[in-house]
């Protein structure tokens, strides 16, 4: 698809060449599919045309318009002609029929493939470059704009047929006077030209609505993650008339559009009623056409001018709803620039066997001129132990658990695994020998199960209850209803706090990893609990490297190693007691003074 730096974005131009991708999309499904769909509009419209001439000599048999020769209407010509009749209206049903299904699965395969698309590029985008994007407009993007392709998808084949029609309805036509079809075409023609710009504006505000959409879906789902907090500080009443300005811009922008295509059809009604008129009048007083010719004129005059205006109202439907495929290309280029380079999945793991080391690391979470979360930083995280991470609120800890797991590159200095750098092709192979237990942990609406294979898919229940009893959660899944096989609901509704941080836990011990990053994820725990962990934590040494980011002074009194950060760069490392007599006055700030 194209980039967006192709993409025009207003008027009759705009919507043109949105047609136009969206034409070579679909033909990129499989051409011999697009093309079964066209020879079948192009059969439908054939037999519509002959279905339009066929009526001549069947009204003619009747004596429309004359009085018929004695016996006539049961002659075998008349049944004959009856019949073809029928035969030729089955025969274009079932065309219809089979253009309706095959157009149906190309634009239902169209739009999977589309969301598809969309969905793992934003999964394999660099970390830093999604967390500059609303996640509510992507999921936005992915489900309305894309299913407001489809609609411009469905006016696309109604344009064609109407279009393919159109000929073989005109042939008809001329056929039977080609003076009054002429007339028929200079009156399209008239309304072709005073409906000409909304076209324009019909694109425009499909551009706006796709926008409008976008910012309430983003705003409604902020509401939603976090109503906790606005019930708390009182703001119902604030949130509630931000989100009812977003509907009333929506709203405002559908009421436009509905009011031009009300004004272009009434248009159009109007013109088709005049023309009617027009026809049928001249037809009988100026050229004295037979009744049953003239009658046959005003019906395939009718079809001509409904298949033009078919034409005229799919095209205009079109021009709003194809802006949305403007929109998705946009949001597609955007998530493929900020791609994530990897070595493939053939990749070779890399071996930590001795130290993770971080050289004159530097990170700047938004440009240049932001503050550095991390400064020409110096760090070491042995092999096979376990390292206390502990500074003040701001100091870079987190963003230095982000750069050792590969979900970040440093803007300046070197990570290395033991003597390899961690580059940018070589941090997706490494993540998958790594596991993180964030402090707020997330669980997905599935089973237990489930949740826990993210990790391994592979694993058997044998090895999930094994990791389920090192992170002290066996006995709360027992006691669930369909155990392993217990939905947890959203975010883990059916879990308390410390239960979910537990399952994740058990996730991440499942992977069996060679670094294990533990963000505060022990401080929703108990006592106990904590025990039971810790010890299990103390079964890695030797073969997992973990670190620990921890404000408990329990916790970082154990650890083999410890690193004291503040304002992005390292104070002090070593074992607990030499950075407590290094930086004794710090460590008291933490509450983790030497007692």
């Amino acid at each position: 698809m194209s980039t967006s730096a192709e993409i025009p974005v207003s008027g009759q131009a705009g919507a043109l060449a949105a047609s136009r991708r969206l034409v070579r999309a679909l033909a990129g499904m499989g051409r011999r599919r697009f093309l079964a769909v066209l020879g079948l509009t192009t059969l439908g419209g054939l037999v519509e045309g002959a279905g339009v001439l066929a009526l001549v000599p069947v009204l003619k048999l009747l004596g429309v318009g004359s009085t018929p020769a004695a016996g006539q209407t049961g002659t075998p010509e008349l049944v004959f002609a009856l019949g073809g009749y029928v035969l030729l209206a089955i025969f274009a049903a079932l065309v219809v029929q089979g253009r309706t299904v095959s157009s149906q699965s190309l634009q239902l395969d169209f739009l999977d493939r589309l969301r598809a698309d969309l969905h793992r590029a934003i999964l394999a985008m660099e970390w830093r470059a999604f967390r500059r994007l609303r996640a509510a407009e992507l999921q936005q993007t992915v489900m309305g704009e894309v299913a407001r392709i489809g609609l411009a998808v469905t006016m696309l084949f109604q344009l064609a047929a109407a279009l393919i029609t159109l000929p073989f309805v005109l042939a008809a036509t001329l056929w039977l006077s080609w003076p009054l079809t002429l007339a028929a075409l200079g009156v399209s023609a008239i309304v072709m030209m005073l409906t000409r710009h909304l076209g324009a504006r019909g694109y425009r505000l499909g551009r706006e609505l796709g926008a409008a959409n976008r910012a309430t879906m983003a705003d409604l789902a902020d509401d939603l993650a976090g109503l906790r907090g606005i019930k708390a500080f009182g703001a119902e009443e604030s949130r509630a008339a931000i989100i009812a300005g977003r509907f009333r811009d929506v709203r405002h922008n559908m009421l436009g559009y509905q009011r031009t295509r009300a004004r272009e059809q009434a248009l159009l009604q109007m013109a088709a009623a005049v023309a009617a008129a027009a026809v049928l009048g001249l037809a009988v007083t100026v050229l004295r056409l037979p009744m049953a010719e003239a009658l046959v004129l005003v019906v395939a005059y009718a079809r001509l001018l409904q298949t033009a205006l078919k034409a005229l109202v799919a095209w205009r439907q079109l021009t709003g709803a194809v802006a949305a495929l403007s929109s998705y290309e946009e949001t597609l280029s955007l998530c493929r620039s900020g791609a994530e380079q990897h070595a493939g999945p053939g990749a070779t793991p890399l071996p930590l066997s001795r130290a993770i080391t971080l050289s004159g690391v530097a990170v700047r979470h938004d440009g240049d001129e932001a503050p550095a979360a991390l400064e020409a930083l110096d760090a070491v995280l042995p092999a096979g132990r376990t390292t206390a991470l502990i500074g003040p609120s701001g100091a870079g800890k987190s963003t230095l658990a982000d750069l050792i797991s590969g979900l970040l590159s440093p803007d300046a200095g070197r990570v290395l695994i033991d003597d390899t750098e961690l580059s940018a092709e070589l941090r997706h192979s490494w993540r998958r020998q790594v596991a993180v237990v964030p402090q707020d942990p997330f669980v997905f609406h599935d089973t237990v199960a489930a949740n826990l294979r993210l990790a391994r898919p592979e694993a058997d229940d044998a090895a999930l209850w094994r990791t389920l009893e090192a992170a002290a959660l066996a006995g709360v899944v027992r006691a669930l209803p369909q155990g392993l096989e217990t939905v947890i609901g959203d975010r883990g509704v059916r879990l308390s706090g410390g239960e979910r941080q537990r399952l994740v836990l058990a996730r991440a011990l499942l992977r069996e990893p060679a670094l294990l990053v533990l963000d505060e994820a022990t401080a929703s725990l108990d006592g106990e609990t904590e025990a039971l962990v810790a010890a299990t934590l103390a079964g890695l040494a030797g073969r997992t490297t973990v670190l620990v980011i921890a404000h408990r002074p329990s916790t970082v009194r154990h650890a083999d190693h410890v690193l004291v950060l503040e304002a992005g760069s390292l104070i002090a490392a070593g074992t607990w007691q030499e950075v407590a007599r290094a930086v004794p006055q710090r460590l008291g700030a933490l509450g983790m003074a030497e007692s």
